[in-house]
């Protein structure tokens, strides 16, 4: 299904569900715990074995070679140049034969070798995750532009929205929620995929110490390693997986920045008026609201905040319709 403008970046979904936005980016990141299995036995003692196989092989090459030095000449008269020929060809072609078995036999206990060493997590070549991906694609949710958005990013996703949904006290098991939540999810992926192609072709990048000058920000905001491991573990993400994420949203606000301009939004004294008798025309039953000039400032914030992701949601919609989208779930 091929989707032009279709699909609005920012759903009407509850209130209480929100998509992800610089800050929950990095927090709303999802770890899955290590699956990685010891090596057996069996296998351990097949890799430190196979060198003894290597050598035979190696001894069978030189005993070889020992008897054809060795072997005295022969002199038969009226021997012609073919009949000399041929037996040396021959032994040619056997000395060839079995370096070549020698060979192959230490590339295979080699190649095993690795395996093993990564199975067990002592080196990361990642060579056969790139064969196990061309030999067992994952399936994918949705396509842009080409580029394929896996179904276990989406349930990954997914999982993170309904996570802060139950958490803001959303009902996830409601039909209707859910649905929006489902809808959120790849839309927040496909949006972000297309991001991050345009941040390319306008040539954004992201250094390493960017990535961990913002890594450490998210470290000390929540009060150390101990609380940012503790926080992953609740949200199932990795260190690596954050790290990733904040490196995509540095790529994305660099390219915003230069894509959007914010420089002529402001806040009249109107908004803040029409903002503050929402709130307090809003706000339940015994609910104390400060006056307006003791909350100004973090409201004239929050009005700006919105401005902004109007001007961001319009700019997603204008590249969205001159995109390719297929959505597959």
């Amino acid at each position: 299904m091929q989707e032009n403008n279709q699909t609005n970046p920012t759903s009407a979904a509850p209130e209480t569900i929100t998509g992800p936005t610089p800050e929950t980016v990095a927090d709303a990141v999802v770890v899955t715990e290590s699956a990685a299995e010891v090596v057996t036995e069996t296998v351990v003692a097949e890799v430190t074995t196979a060198p003894a196989v290597g050598a035979s092989a190696e001894a069978v090459v030189v005993e070889t070679v020992a008897e054809v030095t060795s072997t005295p000449a022969v002199v038969v008269p009226e021997v012609t140049s073919d009949s000399v020929a041929t037996p040396i060809l021959g032994m040619k072609k056997q000395l060839l034969t079995q370096y070549g078995i020698a060979t192959l036999v230490i590339l295979i206990m080699g190649t095993g070798l690795v395996y093993a060493l990564e199975q067990q997590g002592r080196i990361n070549t990642g060579i056969f995750e790139k064969i196990s991906a061309v030999a067992n694609p994952a399936p994918a949710a949705a396509t842009v532009n080409g580029t394929k958005i896996t179904k276990a990013e989406y349930d990954k996703n997914l999982l993170q929205l309904q996570t802060a949904a139950t958490a803001q006290g959303a009902d996830v098991a409601d039909e209707a929620i859910l649905g929006e939540i489902k809808k959120q999810a790849i839309d927040v992926l496909v949006n972000t995929e297309l991001l991050r192609q345009e941040a390319r072709k306008d040539g954004s990048d992201v250094t390493t110490e960017q990535v961990e000058a913002r890594y450490q920000e998210i470290l000390t905001s929540l009060g150390g390693a101990e609380q940012l491991q503790a926080k992953m573990t609740e949200l199932s993400i990795t260190e690596e997986s954050l790290r990733k994420d904040i490196e995509g949203e540095i790529l994305i606000q660099g390219h915003l920045s230069k894509a959007v301009d914010t420089s002529k939004i402001s806040i009249t004294e109107d908004d803040l008026k029409a903002a503050y008798q929402q709130i307090t025309a809003t706000a339940g039953a015994g609910a104390t609201i400060p006056p307006l000039a003791e909350i100004k400032t973090q409201l004239e914030a929050q009005l700006k905040t919105n401005k902004e992701q109007e001007l961001v949601n319009a700019y997603i919609t204008k590249i969205r319709e001159g995109a390719k989208i297929e959505i597959l779930i």
